[in-house]
């Protein structure tokens, strides 16, 4: 039998996979993902997420190319086409969903108010961008080389290339996770100046469920990830990489846990109208100034012909109509802002 990793013959072709892949376990996760579609789509009209859904359904739909592939796999577990699909849906499919969850960052960090703007820099989205952009290309290319060619040299080189695109995901969801759990200890060590305009939002008890379960969906795909990377390090033909069990477990699972968790805990339902009122396109560009106190003159009195001077004098002063000058000059205490 020839080397499910690739085949040392020109005679011979490749076997990815030794085993019949379940047809209920592929067919099962291809329904899932595909009604997944349409609600992600109307949950995005309804609460003016778009971007979100849209980026959230495509990485759905390539999960449904994927699952496809399995399907077809079952029939003929030898055909690489079909392990082609399979291979790159599963891939890339989870990766566009991650990067959807980079869009949610911004958006939670601006609720709390101005005070916590350098938490959200301009560059922010963009690197996130980035590495998504360049991991989806690597990928792409990687398991395309991988599984095309046949001689080891480019299926190793193919493999190398899967591995690195793999690890730049990882890697984004690790400084995710980092930026998030820096910017939560900061809201705690300065929750004195948090925003009130959105306080019915931050201290609501769906809010705070929001946050435990983006958390907790944003840990399920960086396991996943690392399983991907592990299995295709290992090569096509590992022990690790032939267990179906695993791989529906530790991949498709995982993605499938995460994409309902985002769609319970949909962003523009949490946050409401603030989702369009925190869009980083529409945030002030200038930060906040100090506020200063203006000045107050007394209005004048000396035409009036009850005027008396000696009035001012009198202990009873306090219960004059004429309300007392503020301050003249000096900023208003920024704590009592907050």
């Amino acid at each position: 039998m020839a080397n499910s990793a690739y085949c040392t013959s020109s005679h011979c072709s490749r076997i990815f996979l030794t085993y019949q892949p379940s047809l209920a376990g592929g067919a099962v996760f291809l329904s899932l993902f595909a009604v997944l579609i349409p609600i992600t789509l109307a949950l995005g009209v309804k609460y003016r997420c778009s971007v979100f859904a849209t980026v959230i359904a495509t990485g759905l739909a390539l999960e449904v190319v994927g699952y496809i592939g399995r399907v077809l796999l079952h029939n003929s577990p030898t055909d690489r086409t079909s392990f082609i699909l399979f291979l790159l849906g599963t891939l890339l499919g989870s990766t566009l969903i991650g990067g959807a969850m980079f869009i949610v960052m911004p958006q939670i960090v601006t609720v709390y108010g101005e005070e916590f703007r350098s938490w959200r820099p301009v560059w922010y989205l963009f690197l996130f961008y980035a590495f998504t952009a360049v991991s989806l290309v690597l990928q792409l290319a990687g398991g395309i080389v991988s599984t095309v060619q046949d001689e080891p040299e480019q299926v190793n080189t193919g493999i190398r290339v899967l591995v690195v695109g793999l690890a730049i995901q990882l890697v984004s969801l690790v400084l995710f996770i980092g930026h998030a759990m820096l910017f939560a200890i900061a809201l705690r060590t300065r929750r004195h100046r948090l925003d009130i305009k959105f306080a019915s939002i931050y201290n609501s008890m769906s809010y705070k469920a929001f946050l435990f379960a983006f958390s907790f969906a944003t840990v399920l795909l960086l396991i996943r990830t690392a399983f991907r990377i592990v299995v295709i390090a290992e090569g096509y033909g590992s022990s690790v990489a032939q267990s179906e069990t695993l791989l529906l477990v530790f991949d498709g699972m995982m993605v499938l846990l995460s994409t309902l968790i985002l769609l319970a805990f949909f962003p523009g339902r949490v946050l409401g109208a603030s989702w369009s009122e925190t869009s980083t396109q529409r945030l002030p560009k200038t930060q906040l100034q100090p506020i200063r106190a203006t000045s107050y003159e007394l209005p004048s009195t000396r035409s009036s012909p009850t005027y008396n001077q000696m009035s001012f004098k009198s202990p009873t002063m306090h219960h004059s109509h004429y309300p007392a000058p503020a301050p003249r000059s000096g900023l208003v205490d920024s704590e009592a802002l907050w």
